[in-house]
């Protein structure tokens, strides 16, 4: 199946690259901190996610735009078409039908970018973007990713807002801290809640930063390399991590490639679809995933 067309191309983005592994991530084979909740915070405000998940969003953004301006399209579905004639193939069978790729073109959605400052992506680094450029060439972004302060103190009761979301609680400050948040925390396991975030740009899902990086990774080498899956996975670029990618030995006890029981094929599909999908949701304004798109219905994106 081919993932792109054209099948492969030249990325001369300087941060559109594979993100080789550190001691962090290849010793042990598990991630530091895959899913805790990042204590990067402003002002008492605090991220929805780790901090490296925010990372992986801006990486697959960059790639996005590259991949807009050389005019690609990503094949998430291959569509049966019937031939004109029945043909018999490499093993006698006669055929029917062959395998056409539906593409989906890669198009960014500037409208949800416009406080991302956009422009600015393809040739400046998350840190400097994220923090800010020294010498004040261009403000700090990541406090377009902190909801807004939800709990506060109303001095007047005209301040009460009738919004289902909110509860208004009565709290006596003579009484120890420890025992208001214990009652804080016993009335909301009661209720009935869904909790959701309240971020401009919220995370979808609970991703795993190894994960994460093994698909960005899976896609760059497919759209830049005309190497196996094989080949691919004997790199020395992809983590180890509880699901898809494990680390097997040869009979010899030498470290092999990571795989999922003897297919290498499927491990790659495992990680090169959901990283098709995830680089659309991106164009899309959302990440991991579009909230109610998945991509693969063959259909162009609106």
């Amino acid at each position: 199946m081919a993932h792109s067309i054209p099948p492969q191309m030249k990325l001369i983005g300087k941060y559109n690259k594979t993100i080789k592994p550190n001691k962090d991530t290849t010793d042990g084979g598990l991630p530091l901190a895959s899913r805790e909740r990042s204590t990067y915070s402003i002002e008492g405000k605090v991220l929805d996610k780790p901090i490296q998940v925010y990372r992986m969003w801006y990486r697959y953004l960059q790639l996005a735009l590259e991949l807009e301006k050389n005019k690609v399209s990503i094949v998430t579905k291959m569509q049966k078409v019937p031939l004109p004639k029945k043909i018999r193939d490499v093993y006698g069978h006669w055929r029917y039908n062959k395998l056409v790729p539906i593409p989906v073109k890669v198009k960014v959605n500037r409208k949800k970018y416009e406080a991302w400052d956009i422009d600015l992506i393809p040739t400046t680094s998350f840190d400097e973007w994220w923090f800010g450029k020294k010498g004040g060439n261009y403000r700090a972004h990541r406090e377009i990713f902190y909801p807004e302060r939800t709990t506060v103190v109303l001095k007047k009761k005209d301040e009460w807002v009738n919004n289902p979301n909110f509860t208004y609680i009565r709290v006596d400050k003579r009484r120890r801290i420890n025992d208001i948040v214990a009652d804080l925390r016993h009335m909301f396991s009661e209720a009935d809640r869904k909790p959701e975030s309240v971020s401009a740009f919220p995370i979808i899902g609970m991703p795993n930063i190894n994960t994460l990086i093994n698909r960005y990774n899976a896609l760059v080498l497919q759209l830049t390399s005309k190497e196996t899956d094989e080949e691919m996975f004997k790199s020395g670029i992809f983590r180890n991590t509880t699901w898809g990618m494990v680390d097997s030995k040869k009979d010899d006890g030498q470290v092999g490639v990571y795989r999922v029981g003897e297919s290498m094929g499927r491990t790659m599909r495992d990680l090169i679809l959901p990283s098709k999908i995830t680089l659309l949701s991106v164009c899309d304004g959302y990440f991991v995933k579009h909230p109610t798109k998945d991509y693969t219905d063959g259909l162009p994106q609106e």
